[in-house]
């Protein structure tokens, strides 16, 4: 480990030896371009030459390569259609979304209403449950059955009891007489 650490700095010291050198102030001429040191500066153009057409970047550039950036520039009619359908289809769904948003605001505000006039309307009818309640006693009730119904009291020969196996209630399917 040790080793490659100081092979490490060696190469760096040799880079550094070497990037100061003169040649950091001269420029030289590569393939159309100035270097200075490892930097790429700008295009180096002698004063005897002239930059024309053939010079540019584009005359190094092959045909294919020009009309695959040309194609790539302009954008294909598909592709138009398609990004229009899309953006068509976002906006119909933003306008859908607030549409069913705006229903259900209101369906909220519909049903909080018909929950409040509920706790009204059970509020009346327990209140006016209260005021039967009090209005009658169980001596009414008794006197009422008795006198002017016809009723009266089981006696002891009528009553049947019945065993029952741990059920809540007995249903009776028929008459049950002696």
């Amino acid at each position: 480990m040790a080793r490659r650490q100081s092979n490490t700095a060696r190469s760096k010291a040799r880079r550094r030896v070497n990037s100061t050198k003169k040649r950091s102030d001269r420029k030289e001429r590569i393939r159309g371009y100035s270097e200075e040191g490892s930097a790429i500066l700008e295009w180096a153009v002698d004063d005897h030459d002239e930059i024309t057409e053939s010079d540019s970047v584009d005359s190094r550039v092959s045909v294919r390569t020009r009309k695959n950036h040309s194609r790539a520039e302009r954008p294909r009619l598909g592709h138009v259609i398609i990004t229009f359908l899309l953006c068509a289809a976002m906006v119909v769904m933003c306008i859908r979304y607030l549409q069913l948003r705006s229903r259900l605001i209101s369906l909220n505000e519909s049903i909080a209403g018909q929950e409040t006039r509920l706790r009204e309307i059970q509020e009346d009818n327990e209140a006016e449950y209260q005021k039967v309640i009090s209005s009658v006693t169980m001596e009414e009730v008794k006197d009422a059955a008795l006198n002017k119904l016809g009723m009266h009291y089981a006696a002891e020969s009528q009553i049947r009891y019945y065993d029952t196996d741990d059920d809540c209630y007995v249903r009776q399917y028929e008459s049950v007489e002696e």
